[in-house]
């Protein structure tokens, strides 16, 4: 290592430094593959939610309109 450190001029600060930049990336990069199918998955139960309000809804709809049509009917 020491024949590395005079050839090239750097410090072991340096070699610190950039082996710190390395697994910081690296730590980094498996973070962001580990929130994948996180973000997948709340994606999905969102427009599940979504899906089952607009149910809900169109049913709440179809009855205020048929109670509507009995009413006036009778």
């Amino acid at each position: 290592m020491k024949d590395k450190l005079v050839k090239t001029g750097h410090r072991r600060h340096y070699y610190a430094l950039r082996r710190f930049s390395k697994m910081a990336f690296a730590i980094a990069i498996m973070a962001l593959v580990a929130s994948v199918p996180v973000a997948i998955a709340y994606g999905v139960s969102v427009a599940e939610a979504k899906a089952e309000s607009a149910k809900t809804e169109n049913s709440e709809e179809q009855n205020s309109q048929f109670q509507e049509i009995s009413t006036s009917l009778a």
